[in-house]
């Protein structure tokens, strides 16, 4: 019964180490790409999130699209655009009337 007791907690335990390991790793690549955009040498593009629109959503179409982005506000998206053509086919992609 012991035995059983100890390693029910052991795995509490490893659980909780690998599940706060994965946290810190993706808060750190959060802060990275939030510093990387935020130099001045890099090209950016703030986008105003139009009202009503979840700015996730917008997030998640750029990523698939292969663009980085932060979300800077609730209302406001920072995007890196390399390309001097990336500002027009960021806006193409994200608004809706462009469609």
């Amino acid at each position: 019964m012991v035995v059983f007791a100890l390693m029910v907690i052991g795995g509490i335990v490893l659980a909780t180490v690998a599940v706060v390991a994965l946290l810190r790793g993706w808060g750190r690549g959060v802060s990275r790409t939030e510093a990387e955009l935020h130099d001045p040498a890099v090209r950016t593009l703030a986008y105003a999130v139009p009202p009503g629109r979840d700015p996730a959503e917008l997030l998640a179409a750029l990523a698939v699209a292969g663009y980085r982005a932060i979300e800077e506000r609730p209302d406001r998206l920072l995007i890196a655009c390399p390309q001097p053509d990336d500002p027009e086919k960021v806006r193409l992609l994200l608004d809706p009337a462009s469609r």
